[in-house]
């Protein structure tokens, strides 16, 4: 359960920070400081959130692909007693 909301997390944050997302997040902060920042320095903000994208996927890729690995049975055996 901790992982699935580890993934939703980084999968808001990607959906949060994707750099072509900035023209409707603008509008929302507007008459904000973090607002007034992102419309000053748009490339700068641009560059910022596309790093921390690129970031956010791959770790969700890597909670996927960790997720696969640690499946050691599938949904028909019977996992053996300890």
């Amino acid at each position: 359960m901790k992982e699935h909301a580890k993934k939703l997390g980084w999968g808001f944050l990607a959906l949060l920070t994707c750099p072509c997302h900035l023209v409707l997040i603008l509008p929302l902060l507007a008459g904000t400081t973090l607002g007034a920042f992102f419309t000053a320095h748009q490339t700068t903000a641009s560059v910022i959130l596309g790093i921390v994208f690129v970031i956010s996927i791959l770790m969700i890729f890597n909670r996927v692909k960790q997720a696969k690995t640690d499946a050691k049975h599938d949904c028909c055996s019977v996992p053996q007693r300890k």
